[in-house]
């Protein structure tokens, strides 16, 4: 794989894996396939027989990722919601080269000889152009940290992933859902201050669910991944919220249908041994 054209948190990442691509030929004109000059994915067809495999394989990621959260997707809701409307990027590996681990967790069938993803980005376009929903962040960094796998180094596998798709993707307005106690929220906060739309969401089954946007810019995405040379601005957080304090996240909503303007500020940080708290302030 190619490199960047700047410094990335895990320069290791582009070495070792390839980029792939996932969307219907209705689609596919539509996106950049070579986000930031990288080379070209591999682009699979979701409506071709011989997908079966590797899209199996997204959908074992999938479930390796949100099974122990109770949020798996449905092999209908894989289709129906993400590889039909929208696109799928992220990063592979050769089934010759997979680690024995994965090989095992991905139930990897002997006589495979495809590409294994070892992370997807799934976002959905919406009614304006330019405007996408994330749907879905998927990557084995956490799926082999709960399986005690301590000598990969997955460093930023999640944040590469998501960078690169969006910028594949033409985002220049990013929305998103997650959880206040999700280890992904401290991915999200890399591309800078996420405006909440919503702090508590009964309309999602889980209620204790968030949901964030911002504007996307080159300089966030890069900052995403890791390049230190920009600097995003900062904002200090005001107040915070408890990720286990639904009568935190319900007053909050009820202060945005209000009117007011909140942001994450920043990453989320330990309060306890088991406790996490989210800094929030007032829009800009």
């Amino acid at each position: 794989m190619s490199s960047l054209p700047f410094p990335i948190a895990n320069p290791a990442l582009l070495r070792e894996f390839v980029p792939y691509l996932v969307a219907t030929p209705l689609n596919l004109p539509h996106l950049n396939l070579q986000p930031f000059g990288i080379e070209a994915p591999t682009v699979i067809d979701p409506l071709r027989l011989e997908s079966e495999t590797f899209l199996h394989l997204l959908h074992r990621l999938d479930g390796l990722t949100f099974g122990p959260e109770g949020m798996p997707m449905p092999r209908w809701v894989f289709f129906d919601c993400s590889e039909m409307p929208g696109a799928i990027y992220g990063l592979a590996r050769p089934a010759s080269t997979l680690w024995p681990k994965a090989r095992e967790l991905f139930k990897l069938p002997a006589d495979y000889q495809g590409l294994v993803p070892v992370s997807m980005y799934v976002a959905i376009p919406m009614h304006r152009r330019g405007m996408w929903f994330g749907h879905n962040l998927s990557s084995l960094a956490p799926v082999f940290e709960r399986h005690g796998v301590t000598d990969i180094d997955l460093r930023g596998l999640g944040s590469l992933t998501k960078g690169l798709a969006l910028k594949s993707f033409g985002v220049t307005q990013f929305w998103g859902a997650t959880q206040w106690l999700s280890k992904a929220l401290h991915i999200h906060v890399k591309f800078g201050a996420l405006d909440l739309q919503t702090a508590y969401t009964p309309a999602h089954s889980e209620h204790e669910t968030l949901t964030y946007g911002f504007a996307v810019t080159d300089a966030k995405l890069r900052a995403s991944m890791g390049d230190k040379s920009i600097a995003l601005p900062k904002v200090e957080p005001e107040f915070w919220i408890d990720a286990r304090d639904v009568e935190a996240m319900i007053a909050l909503q009820d202060r945005i249908e209000a009117g007011h303007r909140y942001v994450i500020a920043r990453a989320p940080e330990r309060s306890t041994a088991h406790g996490v708290r989210v800094p929030i302030a007032t829009a800009p």
